[in-house]
């Protein structure tokens, strides 16, 4: 398919946005959402709900017992921005951010056929970000601008900034300290800004109320998961036997990082911005799968993987860049598998654990096990790339 400029494929993709979350096509996606973002009207109702009850709309004064029976899974500073206007205007001011990610994707993939963009924005993943108005669009957009400014500006204490605002939003962007080592951006006073480094991330972790967040932190199941622990939860719930998924799942990590750094290869040289687009992608999928029980909409990070995969298409045997842009589609696409299942077949989460072993449920354990093979494949792959473009010798 040909390509397009930028400024038209924002505008088809726009567009496209627009009908699928208020034209309610996103129903036709494994989105298990009852309305237009949810996660992001939850920040204005649990306020509302925990400060003024009564000033509570109707449509929700009632649920407030609901929202309240669990802590605040987020760090206390989204309660703040819930005092932003009314709930109509707060919930529709994450467009805003909506816009931005789009822009985002696009000018990342602005070199890539038109095909690209679509199979990635209108993924699964991408849409269930979106519908859901989960404010990891906002730290996305952190992580992009840290990217921008790492790559455009000279002065890298421009890309402290969305550094810090990420910590304190959510603390998953801290994982993004070794790129500062990969730059290794040439400053007047590297120690001390190595100082200023870890003084400012001590202080953006304390502000950003770790310890309650992880206390509180809504964990996956196994629908929508992306993380490390599903296929030990599975044998949990069939009561096979009891796995301490969390502990095993950090083991892994670190032996695959240990067989990695001694296990070199040759990597293709490309330019470098493509190397530290992949390797920002590659730190925030690989730390959320093993170290946190997230969900899948985190893959949207794999839009700093592509083009360095895409760079790679014509330096490396042709059935290795298959394989490689395979995984990486396969991981954008694979909830539909049993999104799928559970339609032809007529079966969930709940009967899986209700009913036991039966066709059906197999049948839909194996979806859940085909799609976390995959998942599991992709972290792999990344996690022996990174640690090869890390560790190389230029």
């Amino acid at each position: 398919m040909k390509n397009i400029n930028f400024k038209n494929s924002y505008y088809i993709f726009v567009i496209l946005a627009s009908v699928i979350l208020f034209g309610g096509l996103w129903k036709y996606y494994p989105i298990y959402g009852s309305y237009l973002f949810q996660d992001w009207t939850y920040i204005y109702d649990y306020r509302i709900c925990l400060n003024y009850p009564d000033k509570a709309d109707d449509s929700i004064r009632g649920l407030c017992p609901v929202i309240l029976e669990y802590n605040f899974v987020y760090p206390d500073i989204w309660i703040k921005l819930g005092e932003i206007g009314n709930r109509t205007l707060f919930k529709y001011l994450i467009l805003i951010f909506v816009i931005f990610y789009l822009s985002c994707c696009l000018n990342i993939l602005k070199k890539y056929a038109l095909f690209t963009k679509f199979f990635f924005i209108l993924s699964p993943v991408s849409i269930l970000l979106v519908q859901r108005g989960n404010n990891d669009l906002i730290i996305f957009c952190l992580i992009y601008l840290f990217y921008i400014t790492l790559e455009n500006y000279k002065n890298i204490y421009y890309s402290l900034l969305p550094y810090i605002l990420g910590i304190i939003l959510k603390i998953y962007p801290i994982v993004l300290i070794p790129i500062f080592y990969f730059k290794k951006i040439k400053i007047n006073n590297s120690k001390l800004f190595v100082i200023i480094l870890a003084l400012i991330t001590l202080i953006s972790l304390y502000l950003s109320n770790f310890w309650e967040a992880q206390e509180n932190y809504n964990r996956a199941g196994i629908t929508l998961a992306f993380n490390s622990a599903v296929l030990f939860k599975i044998w949990n719930y069939l009561d096979i036997v009891e796995i301490p998924h969390q502990i095993i799942s950090i083991i892994i990590l670190i032996l695959l990082f240990l067989i990695s750094i001694h296990n070199k290869f040759y990597l293709p040289y490309v330019e470098k911005k493509y190397e530290t687009s992949f390797l920002i992608g590659s730190a925030i999928i690989v730390s959320n799968f093993f170290l946190n029980e997230g969900f899948v909409y985190k893959l949207v990070f794999l839009v700093f993987i592509i083009p360095l995969v895409f760079e790679y298409q014509n330096k490396i045997h042709k059935r290795v860049f298959i394989y490689f842009i395979g995984i990486l589609f396969l991981s954008l696409w694979a909830e539909f598998i049993t999104f799928l299942i559970e339609i032809i077949f007529d079966t969930n989460v709940s009967k899986l654990k209700t009913t036991g072993l039966n066709l059906s449920n197999y049948i839909y354990a194996f979806g859940i096990v085909f799609k976390n093979i995959i998942y599991w494949l992709l972290n792999i792959n990344l996690i022996f790339i990174s640690t090869n473009l890390i560790f190389r010798k230029n």
